[in-house]
């Protein structure tokens, strides 16, 4: 159960979405597929996960290092939930500068609207566990699952064609990942349900609703 916890650690979650996204065949209902990550270039494929990666991991992670150097945090896990408002603060932040990057430097380049709209729902989301956890603790891996379902529901809800396996990767992740918090004595079932459901009817209604971007 520990290893769930770690191969499905948040921060990671964006990435195995769009990566899901990417090499499952689906057919937006757009005219042209302007909207469709399966049929995006190759090399924009890799381009744009290796942007999240930098982004959504690697900048975090570093993040989580150096507070725990100045025993800001105890644990890179941050189990307590007094030490989560300074990097779940910082970790918006990173999705807000990513969100912003895609924003001004779209130029004449169309990108599927999920790249800009992933990393604002992840600011919205984020922004609000932060203003939550000041009052009671929340899963973030069920957050971080919470985000990958909803982004992978509203790419289905938006296409005329998605293969089935697209959503059962979903379920299968979530009850994977919810039940080890449970396991582990992390959360109690409400507090992986509230983080679940909150940070999916978010980035379900911000990704499906988001406008195409020109």
């Amino acid at each position: 159960m520990q290893i769930i916890s770690w191969v499905f650690v948040p921060l990671f979650m964006p990435i195995y979405a769009l990566a899901i996204l990417m090499y499952i065949p689906s057919v937006e209902d757009f005219i042209l597929n302007d909207d469709s990550l399966y049929h995006l270039a190759k090399e924009n494929k890799i381009a744009i996960l290796l942007i999240f990666f930098v982004c959504s991991v690697v900048a975090p992670g570093l993040t989580l290092l150096m507070l725990m150097s100045k025993k800001i945090i105890s644990s890179i896990e941050i189990d307590n939930r007094k030490e989560r408002l300074i990097p779940l603060l910082i970790t918006a932040g990173y999705c807000l500068m990513l969100y912003l990057f895609f924003l001004f430097m779209r130029n004449d380049n169309h990108l599927p609207k999920y790249i800009y709209s992933l990393p604002l729902s992840g600011f919205m989301t984020i922004s609000l566990f932060a203003w939550i956890n000041l009052y009671t603790k929340i899963s973030l891996h069920a957050c971080g699952t919470g985000i990958l379902t909803g982004l992978i529901f509203a790419y289905c809800a938006n296409s005329i064609y998605f293969s089935f396996s697209l959503l059962m990767i979903a379920v299968f992740i979530t009850g994977f990942v919810l039940a080890s918090r449970i396991y582990l004595n992390k959360h109690t079932l409400a507090q992986v349900l509230y983080g679940f459901g909150g940070s999916c009817i978010i980035v379900f209604f911000i990704n499906y609703f988001y406008p195409t971007v020109y």
